[in-house]
């Protein structure tokens, strides 16, 4: 495993990096960005550009996006109340229909070098609004640097052309997202999340820090593992996703072999704006059942619920007191854990100490045997294989999205209809 230690700082409402480096420059790196943000390919992009944007609305089709570089082209808003301009944009993705129902006409895509120091791709979706000819960023009248909430119930998925950067993990500020590469095309997709924000890193510490807003974001990190600042394990399949909606103190997932643990943290200040309410948090997390056999020896991604170890803990005033699930649905474990406190809570996912390796393989290689047989001998019944689903939880304005085979809403939320 290849790691250095990075910590993730919150500039405005941008998830950034300041690297914590000794002796290292990025002139040692072995996969070399483009400066500047990555342009779309049907604009001539390169060899880093964004192929394609969509969407999907609760309930429907997805709806794919064209870019379009002026505000008098593409789909408006359907409602722009309270909704000021920010930051011009180059551009937006677009459709008609796509944001009827939003505060803002389109998503820009910021892909981009995270920094100056790491060979690593910060991902931000930012809505936006584009009132004449312009495009700017959908921003709060009271706040020309926060932008409006994206749609926590629309899927955002996006797809980049990476060129020579392979894929070791993907993390940041998202839920049920999976991601995909193939052929040098990396894919992405989720749902965006409420972020409680900091207005520095001191209120990301403590039991006093206080969030200047809640902001619903979708934004994430790749790290590449052929880089020396990259993550990278023996079998990686560069398909493992770990999300939270905690933007501070952000850094890449550590593998600890002795312990066959891996662990990740974020955090967020301890209170609501209203400087009474305590934020709580949650991770997700999807491993491919590749990711699986490497880490902790699974042969059997069925396997994750007995075989998978999982806890929060925290160095600070947070509370560890948290609901997890483990479940399987298309050949992925997703692992999710919520209701904890902020701030600094750590996540671990290790392998059971009980759970029998030798056994499982065995069952594995058993059922193998038996599928070599099937044209010869009648075939038993399928077991069906419980159904994953989703549900949507609220509380207040707090939203959770608990996936797994009867999900239940925790403790103080309500399923939402």
């Amino acid at each position: 495993m290849k790691r250095s230690s990075f910590v993730a700082t919150l500039a405005t409402v941008a998830l950034s990096i300041s690297a914590i480096l000794v002796g290292v420059t990025s002139a040692n790196a072995s996969v070399t960005l483009p400066k500047g943000a990555f342009l779309p390919c049907s604009a001539g992009g390169g060899a880093y550009c964004i192929d394609s944007v969509s969407i999907t609305p609760t309930g429907g089709k997805a709806i794919a996006l064209t870019w379009v570089a002026s505000g008098t082209q593409g789909a408006a808003a359907g409602n722009t109340n309270g909704v000021a301009s920010g930051k011009a944009l180059p551009g937006r993705w677009s459709a008609d229909g796509a944001f009827t129902n939003e505060n803002y006409d389109g998503l820009y895509i910021e892909a981009q070098a995270a920094n100056e120091f790491v060979p690593w791709i910060m991902l931000d979706a930012k809505p936006t609004y584009s009132p004449g000819n312009n495009v700017t960023l959908a921003a709060l009248t009271t706040s020309a640097t926060t932008p409006v909430n994206l749609n926590s119930d629309a899927l955002i998925s996006v797809k980049m052309r990476i060129s020579d950067f392979k894929l070791g993990v993907t993390y940041g500020i998202a839920t049920e997202a999976t991601v995909d590469v193939q052929a040098a095309v990396f894919e992405i997709a989720g749902y965006p999340v409420k972020v409680p924000q900091a207005k520095s890193s001191k209120d990301c510490s403590g039991d006093a820090g206080v969030s200047s807003a809640l902001v619903t974001q979708f934004q994430s990190i790749l790290v590449p593992s052929n880089d020396p600042l990259g993550f990278s394990f023996e079998g990686g399949s560069g398909k493992i996703y770990v999300g939270s909606n905690g933007l501070c103190k952000l850094s890449t997932p550590v593998w600890n072999a002795e312990k066959k643990s891996l662990s990740y943290k974020a955090s967020a200040p301890r209170l609501a704006p209203d400087g009474k309410s305590v934020n709580t948090g949650f991770y997700y997390a999807t491993i491919s059942s590749a990711d699986a056999l490497a880490l902790w020896g699974l042969k059997r991604a069925e396997d994750a619920a007995s075989a998978l170890t999982i806890s929060v803990r925290t160095s600070e005033g947070g509370s560890t007191a948290a609901t997890k699930t483990v479940a399987v649905k298309n050949g992925r474990i997703i692992i999710q854990v919520f209701g904890f406190e902020f701030p600094d809570p750590m996540l671990d996912i290790s392998l059971n100490p009980s759970f029998d390796l030798m056994a499982s393989s065995a069952g594995a290689a058993s059922n193998m045997s038996a599928a070599g047989t099937v044209r010869t001998t009648a075939s038993p019944k399928p077991t069906p294989t419980p159904k994953v689903t989703s549900i949507s939880c609220i509380k207040g304005n707090q939203l959770r999205k608990v996936t797994g085979v009867k999900p239940k809403c925790p403790t103080g939320f309500k399923k939402r209809s």
